[in-house]
Parts: structure tokens; C-alpha cells; sequence
């Protein structure tokens, strides 16, 4: 099949999965600015509410010796028209320890999946920041912001925007030797912000990213009212 007109060049291919996550499920083609099932044809433009975190699995041999990690990128894409497409882009086993080398199609699956949040803010932001600046609010699952900074659950504003640092999504291995608890139990990472509270004294808020909806487009609100 060659490039579907207007997705631009593609990235990778993606995996769909049903439960449980061992069971497989149809390919699905990512491309610049949408993704492809079978004879359909997505933008990322057209996404409305995204959901993305990064599942990381441990597992250890029989001795206890030797470990290894996948980092498995999960996304579910809810577009304009209400339907939904999941989609799963796992990395290469990576030995954990000093001194190793990481299989080099991990970064491009990395890389895929950046680039995929990037192109879905992008899209959201505009109409996120004008909903802020007509003095509405906006929310990212149990978060809202709005011109002046980003509340927690509870209503109390944790956050003021020239204030806060990038959020980010935290990717925790656990330190060699690996203990039992960590064995092929996928953890979701964490969405970290960083910032000062309401008496200016550092602040730290961690929360699922899985459950922080749209966090895409909340950096990319923190990019633009924190430069003000």
C-alpha cells in the first residue's frame, strides 16, 4: 500500500492489543500526521482527547542475576467524530545494569512516539488557549488550568505558570539487583510537575499519565502562558 495522501512520510508501525495485553491484535500504520487500520484513515489533527503513558515491565531470570525491561508506549486516541483507536509501540528488551547497550530501534520508537504527542498538541492548543483567554477554564482529566495557573483536585491553585517547570513523565527503573515486586508487573510512569506553592516554597505533584488527559497540550499551554 503506498503513503495515503496527505499523512506525510511514515514512522513506524504500532500494534494493537486486546485484554489481556498477551493477546495480539491487527497492525496499525503511524505516518507524520495520522495513522492508518486497515482501509481507515486518521489524522492527529482530529483527535480531541489523548491518552498516552509508558508501561514499564522488569523481568528477571531464574537466579535473580540478570534483569531486563521493556518500556511498552501506550496511547488511546478519541477523535472529533467519538470513535476511539488504541494502539501499543514496544520497545526491545534492554538488560538492565551499567555499561549496556540499548537496541538502537528503541530510540526510533521513541522518536514516533514524541513526535505523535507533539502533533496532537499542536493541534488542541489553539483552541485550549483560546478558551483560557476568553476566561474560561480547561481540563486535563483531574486537572484545570486556566490563565493563571493549574489547580489540583480540590480547587486550591498549585501551580501559577510563570512559576512551573516542564511536566514531564517520569521513567523509573528500579536499581540492580532488581527486588521480586517489580517482576512482570507493568507501572505506568508518573506525570511530574514541578513548581512553587502558594507561599513559594518548592512543590512537587506526581499523578498517572495515563489519567492526566491531553497532557500533550498542557506542556504545550506551560510553552506559551509560562513565556508571558
Amino acid at each position: 500500500m503506498g503513503t495515503p495522501t496527505g499523512l506525510g512520510e511514515p514512522l513506524i508501525e504500532a500494534v494493537v492489543r486486546r485484554l489481556p495485553r498477551l493477546l495480539g491484535g491487527r497492525p496499525v500504520q503511524l505516518y507524520e500526521e495520522g495513522l492508518v487500520r486497515g482501509a481507515r484513515v486518521r489524522r492527529w489533527a482530529d483527535v480531541t482527547h489523548w491518552r498516552s503513558t509508558v508501561d514499564v515491565i522488569v523481568t528477571s531470570d531464574e537466579q535473580g542475576d540478570r534483569a531486563w525491561y521493556t518500556l511498552a508506549h501506550r496511547h488511546l486516541l478519541r477523535f472529533g467524530d467519538g470513535t476511539e483507536q488504541g494502539f501499543l509501540l514496544d520497545e526491545r528488551r534492554t538488560e538492565l545494569g551499567p555499561m549496556v547497550a540499548e537496541p538502537f530501534e528503541n530510540l526510533r520508537i521513541r522518536t514516533a512516539a514524541e513526535h505523535i504527542r507533539k502533533r496532537v498538541a499542536e493541534a488542541q492548543a489553539p483552541t485550549l488557549l483560546d478558551r483560557i483567554e476568553t476566561g474560561r477554564q480547561v481540563t486535563f482529566g483531574p486537572l484545570t488550568a486556566d490563565a493563571h495557573g493549574l489547580f489540583l483536585p480540590g480547587g486550591l491553585v498549585a501551580y501559577r505558570w510563570a512559576e512551573m517547570r516542564e511536566p514531564y513523565p517520569a521513567v523509573d527503573l528500579p536499581d540492580f539487583p532488581v527486588p521480586a515486586s517489580w517482576w512482570l508487573r507493568p507501572r505506568g510512569v508518573r506525570l511530574v510537575l514541578l513548581g512553587k506553592d502558594g507561599h513559594g516554597d518548592p512543590h512537587r505533584t506526581e499523578l498517572p499519565a495515563w489519567e492526566v488527559v491531553n497532557w500533550g497540550a498542557l506542556v504545550a499551554l506551560w510553552r506559551r502562558l509560562g513565556a508571558r
